[in-house]
């Protein structure tokens, strides 16, 4: 990853947390911390260190880095917003709060507009994506929908998007 990807992703990410309306200031506060928080966990290695949603990334043969993705779960974890439930027969199964998707879903979509696209996320619309960039969507998220980006760009504000 370069400095210009990172800056979009943050922006980005940082953008579209500030499209959930239905949170307490003090909750919305916390989510905009939270974004920028966990952006800069994946990073805190180095820009280098980081490839793609999935991949982990070998620098020099002998230093490993793990996967965007796999860092956004640590980061998910370590800060209890994603947590294992045991059920009375025995299973465990891994659960992720409201917060937690929120938070999972904001780091995400920006990451894959603004770095490398993987399964993507859904849950935000045109409009989202136009509050972000002051009314406009700019080149680089355009050009990630290719052979629809005419109709991205024609789309109305309430019409979702898959980021």
């Amino acid at each position: 990853m370069n400095m210009l990807q990172y800056e979009r992703w943050k922006a980005l990410s940082i953008g579209v947390a500030r499209s959930y309306g239905a949170l307490t200031p003090r909750r919305h506060k916390l989510l905009l911390e939270e974004v920028e928080n966990c952006i800069d966990w994946v990073v805190c290695n180095g820009l280098d260190t980081v490839d793609d949603w999935d991949s982990s990334v070998r620098i020099n043969e002998r230093l490993y880095y793990e996967s965007a993705g796999t860092r956004v779960d640590d980061y998910l974890w370590q800060h209890r917003y994603e947590f294992e439930r045991e059920y009375r027969n025995g299973e465990v199964e891994l659960m992720r709060g409201r917060f937690g998707d929120m938070l999972s879903a904001c780091v995400r979509a920006g990451f894959d507009m603004a770095v490398a696209p993987s399964a993507g996320v859904i849950g935000f619309t045109v409009g989202n994506l136009r509050d972000v960039f002051d009314g406009n969507i700019p080149d680089w998220i355009a050009e990630r929908f290719a052979e629809n980006r005419d109709a991205l760009l024609a789309a109305g504000r309430d019409e979702g998007v898959w980021l």
